[in-house]
């Protein structure tokens, strides 16, 4: 009888040893659906207010063309316009928000590096010395600007052959394939065999580049004077560069053939002119919006970029929820005023 009585016994706390070890089952599972899903809930929360800020920088690009259309000059700079100015840390409802709109043709066009001749993509000896230039100040070994500068020629031509010695294809390749046509990001220089994530001493630098349309020009009131001393290399050089700078400061550039008819750019052959007409304009269409939200102890961040055309459309062509491994980029260009650049070949580091 002791016996039955000492098995029951067992048996009971058996039976109560699995009901709280599935009730404990239980309640943690519920805990952690309900930490995911309000996990989710916010993320979705801080991404529509990102959305909402993104609404709002396109109405003050629109808002801005409109202006210059008023004035009968479409110019676009880092001194008047609407769109160069950066929301401070703003509070909004439960979160806290920052946005800065940046000039895409203020920056290097990777996808310069290419022309298209009717249906492929050959390869621009000229702009390809360009980002030779640009790399050679930028690089901790200025030694390796040509190497990358072949490379991405090769990455992004339309034909497998190899077009100098320092270029590399498929072959040279092992887990990846050239696209042998424009990119979508300029993070695909990370993506050439000789780029290692140390190539640039600021990961700021990567504010000088964008991949943009083929044809795309460089809007001269916007550019870096990193980029427009690359682009003025092999003619007016760093003095083209101190002009644009000291006609900037007095106020947005609006007729290029004027100024590439004044200061050096007067000693310079028409062929040289006609020639910068082609790379340069005074307005833009590519921009991009970055908005950061911030929540509790979370932070997101959304870079957005946007094509504004001249008729006053505006088309968002990409979208990424980016990480926040530095601080926001300032209105405009990064390195717009950034002097020391535009006195000598260094960076200031």
């Amino acid at each position: 009888m002791n016996k039955q009585r000492g098995i029951a016994l067992i048996a009971v706390l058996l039976l109560v040893a699995l009901m709280v070890i599935i009730g404990t089952e239980v309640m943690f599972r519920q805990d952690r659906y309900f930490a995911r899903t309000q996990s989710l809930v916010d993320w979705d929360q801080r991404y529509q207010y990102a959305m909402a800020a993104e609404v709002l920088a396109l109405r003050v690009l629109n808002d801005d063309l409109e202006q210059d259309r008023n004035h009968t000059v479409l110019t676009d700079d880092c001194v008047n316009d609407f769109w160069a100015v950066e929301l401070p840390p703003t509070p909004y409802e439960n979160a806290w928000l920052t946005a800065s709109v940046q000039d895409l043709q203020g920056r290097f066009n990777i996808n310069s590096l290419v022309q298209l001749k009717g249906e492929e993509f050959v390869r621009h000896e000229g702009a390809q010395r360009r980002l030779v230039y640009l790399l050679e100040n930028l690089l901790n070994e200025p030694a390796k600007a040509q190497l990358l500068a072949s490379e991405l020629g090769d990455w992004l031509d339309s034909n497998n052959l190899i077009d100098d010695p320092q270029g590399a294809e498929d072959a040279d390749y092992r887990w990846r394939r050239t696209p042998n046509m424009p990119v979508a990001h300029e993070s695909e220089l990370r993506a050439l065999k000789s780029f290692t994530a140390q190539e640039f001493s600021e990961v700021e630098f990567w504010g000088l580049f964008a991949a943009l349309p083929v044809g795309s020009k460089v809007n001269v009131n916007t550019a870096a004077p990193l980029v427009l001393n690359a682009y003025f290399a092999d003619t007016v050089g760093l003095e083209g560069t101190a002009f644009v700078l000291e006609q900037r400061a007095e106020g947005a550039i609006e007729d290029l053939s004027v100024l590439f008819a004044s200061g050096p750019f007067a000693a310079l052959e028409e062929e040289q002119v006609s020639a910068l007409l082609e790379l340069f304009t005074v307005r833009t269409d590519y921009f991009q919006v970055m908005v950061e939200v911030r929540t509790n102890e979370h932070t997101q961040r959304v870079a957005t970029r946007i094509q504004r055309l001249e008729n006053g459309q505006v088309n968002v062509y990409s979208r990424q929820v980016v990480p926040r491994l530095r601080p926001m980029e300032p209105a405009c260009n990064p390195f717009y005023s950034n002097d020391l650049n535009a006195e000598g070949s260094g960076v200031d580091g």
